[in-house]
């Protein structure tokens, strides 16, 4: 008998005897993309179409034992000037984005890295160093906004779901590999599936960090913050860098946009929003 014309070998009462190995691999990469477009929903905040094979509760406990690993790993501030200041202007962009009535946890980590990050269950660290470059509210307001973005928008439960899309057919690509008698072959189909897929998610990072500026800016303005000062702020972050010798990879293989493209997107977005003239 034919299922959409690939052969599958039946004894007299219809049950399966044999399928072939191109069958199996086939049948697999189709199952995974099956369940891809199944697990499609509508972000509520962006309208866009997301991938979501994990849960919202599956991903915010993974998050919460990554959050308690971090606070013992890093050193926390004590500092109650920069802890107040990190508060209220999170406590801000969080009821600007519509979730003020939810738990946050901000967190200053006591060290002189230039970043900041969230995760799911609204778990936001903030670092020293990065503290230290938002020399005014404005500018750590373009930061917040911006991680909470990243919460609003979905996007860890996407980056999640993803990597299991991509585990799937990582599946399918293994098993094509092993039928083939060249291990030389073999090991070119392993190596060719593995940087496709991780240029492809990266590239997935990339739009999300995009979606995160503007979602950061919208934020920003409804906060009562200025707009303009994001852009001031990845100026700063790009002489910081550069004053630090700091080496980037191409952004082609970045899972961040270059602070150039960044600061144009970003100048593109607040002209078209009418927030500013820029």
């Amino acid at each position: 008998m034919h299922i959409c014309n690939h052969r599958i070998e039946t004894d007299e009462t219809g049950s399966i005897v044999r399928m072939s190995r191109r069958d199996i691999i086939q049948g697999l990469a189709a199952g995974t993309i099956a369940v891809a477009t199944a697990g499609c929903v509508t972000n509520p905040e962006t309208g866009r179409l997301q991938l979501a094979l994990a849960s919202d509760s599956q991903v915010a406990q993974l998050a919460a034992a990554s959050w308690d690993e971090q606070k013992k790993a890093e050193p926390i501030s004590r500092d109650p000037a920069a802890n107040r200041r990190l508060q209220n202007v999170g406590t801000r962009i969080a009821q600007a984005s519509g979730r003020g009535n939810e738990n946050w946890e901000f967190v200053v980590f006591d060290t002189p890295a230039v970043n900041a990050f969230v995760l799911p269950g609204n778990h936001v660290g903030f670092y020293k160093g990065l503290m230290d470059i938002t020399v005014e509210d404005d500018h750590m307001a373009a930061v917040l906004g911006h991680e909470v973005g990243h919460v609003t928008g979905g996007h860890v439960r996407e980056r999640v779901s993803q990597q299991i899309f991509a585990s799937g057919l990582g599946t399918a690509a293994s098993l094509g590999a092993a039928i083939r008698p060249d291990s030389r072959t073999a090991g070119l189909i392993g190596a060719a599936f593995g940087i496709g897929s991780q240029v492809v998610l990266l590239k997935f990072s990339r739009d999300q960090e995009a979606e995160a500026d503007r979602l950061g800016v919208d934020y920003m303005v409804r906060a009562g913050y200025k707009a303009p000062k994001s852009i001031e702020l990845w100026e700063r972050m790009a002489a910081a860098a550069a004053k630090a010798g700091s080496q980037r990879p191409p952004e082609f293989l970045s899972t961040h946009p270059s602070e150039a493209t960044r600061i144009e997107n970003l100048r593109r977005y607040i002209n078209s929003k009418g927030y500013a003239v820029v």
